[in-house]
């Protein structure tokens, strides 16, 4: 990752020069997959522009939100400044140590203690054995699982999973913090907690640069949004102002007056899902369309990666395998993750059938293991007979009702 000297005060802390990031998607994954889609001249790869012509700068100091629905490229973008990944054409300039937590899970490993996994992540984030020591009873006061520091972490929840993740990378020695999604974790005192350090860093004249859904939890930490759409920076300015860029973006199928309103939007403006894009660029949410078992996983892979549910993050997924799901396919990565953490409630053989519809008594053997002792609850008024087909309307209500405003465990 190039780095801008460190001579000049003045000079921004992050820069993105006409940055584009291409990835190749095959859509065979074998020799006699590769030679059928050939002798029925089908497509076997394509490129994928996740960003597309990006140009911006961040200066030291300041604190900047990027916004977007998924796949608009901002996960991307961080993994860029990080040096996590490479541009395909222009450049990305950092200056001075950076810092953060891009994705859940990256940086420890499973077998290994909480303990073992501070000293680990801490290394690879540039922090020295000695400084890693002289700061870890203050991680680990501050991630509040000192109970569970020398458990193997493929046992932690992902809620326990992101509290020592963030409290690793928030007690570095940074001067760019890049954070994906961790705002809204944990619960309403450990938030607070987050907030005060992200202003302890603020004011100290760290540069942030945050991803969240959570927009409330954007506007109080960041002063500049940066809006992403397909790739490409749509605004650039006031947070407010961005928020409101990105909230412009509504449902045609959901009226103000709907019964599901807040439990839709909340889903939208989370990232859980954002619905079906139009040709003319809006978007439809489609509440009465059934729910099918891919999405289930999908929504269920979304809500654990933001800290929700009790689904521990870490399990071996090196034997999970489904005929029908080859590798990108959509939602494969979801269905790989939910199948290995939740065998006895999407029983699966060598199919997963991720076209069929969930059925109400599928949809209560996922949320006794998501939402625990609290799913009778979630689960409200939809029925849970297997003759009851679920829809995305009810799957709405369920997850609002679970970790929603206000959450059952409030």
């Amino acid at each position: 990752m190039p780095k801008i000297s460190d001579s000049h005060p003045s000079v921004p802390a992050l820069i993105f020069n006409h940055v584009s990031k291409r990835f190749h998607l095959r859509h065979t994954h074998s020799l006699k997959e590769t030679v059928i889609a050939k002798l029925k001249r089908k497509q076997i790869s394509e490129d994928f522009n996740a960003l597309d012509d990006v140009t911006f700068s961040i200066a030291q100091g300041e604190s900047v939100a990027l916004l977007g629905f998924n796949g608009s490229g901002k996960s991307t973008s961080l993994k860029l400044a990080s040096g996590v990944l490479q541009p395909s054409a222009g450049q990305v300039l950092t200056r001075g140590r950076v810092a953060g937590l891009i994705e859940v899970g990256a940086g420890f490993h499973p077998d290994l203690s909480g303990r073992e996994n501070v000293y680990l992540n801490a290394a690879i984030l540039g922090m020295s054995r000695q400084e890693t020591e002289a700061r870890f009873d203050d991680i680990v006061e501050f991630s509040e699982i000192g109970q569970f520091i020398d458990t193997e972490v493929k046992h932690y929840s992902s809620g326990m999973f992101v509290r020592l993740a963030f409290s690793v990378a928030v007690h570095t020695e940074m001067d760019v913090l890049l954070v994906d999604e961790v705002l809204s974790v944990g619960d309403e005192p450990f938030q607070k907690k987050c907030f005060d350090k992200i202003e302890e860093l603020r004011q100290a004249g760290k540069t942030l640069v945050v991803v969240s859904h959570d927009l409330e939890s954007v506007q109080r930490v960041c002063r500049r949004g940066i809006v992403m759409i397909k790739g490409r920076v749509v605004f650039d300015g006031p947070t407010p102002d961005a928020i409101e860029t990105l909230r412009q973006v509504s449902f045609l199928d959901v009226s103000d007056d709907h019964p599901l309103h807040d439990a839709i939007v909340w889903l939208s403006r989370k990232g859980i899902t954002t619905g079906w894009a139009l040709p003319d660029g809006a978007r439809e949410f489609r509440p009465q369309n059934h729910l099918t078992r891919e999405e289930v996983a999908a929504f269920v892979y979304r809500m654990s990666q933001k800290g929700y549910g009790q689904i521990p993050i870490q399990a071996d997924e090196s034997s999970i395998s489904f005929s029908d799901v080859p590798e990108g396919a959509p939602f494969a990565e979801a269905i790989r993750w939910v199948a290995a953490r939740l065998p006895n409630a999407l029983t699966t053989d060598e199919l997963f059938r991720p076209h069929d519809v969930l059925t109400g008594s599928e949809f209560k053997a996922i949320l006794d293991e998501f939402c625990g002792s609290d799913a009778d609850a979630a689960l409200g008024d939809v029925s849970s007979e297997s003759t009851h087909v679920i829809t995305r309307a009810d799957m709405a209500a369920v997850f609002y009702r679970y970790a929603g405003s206000p959450p059952i465990s409030a």
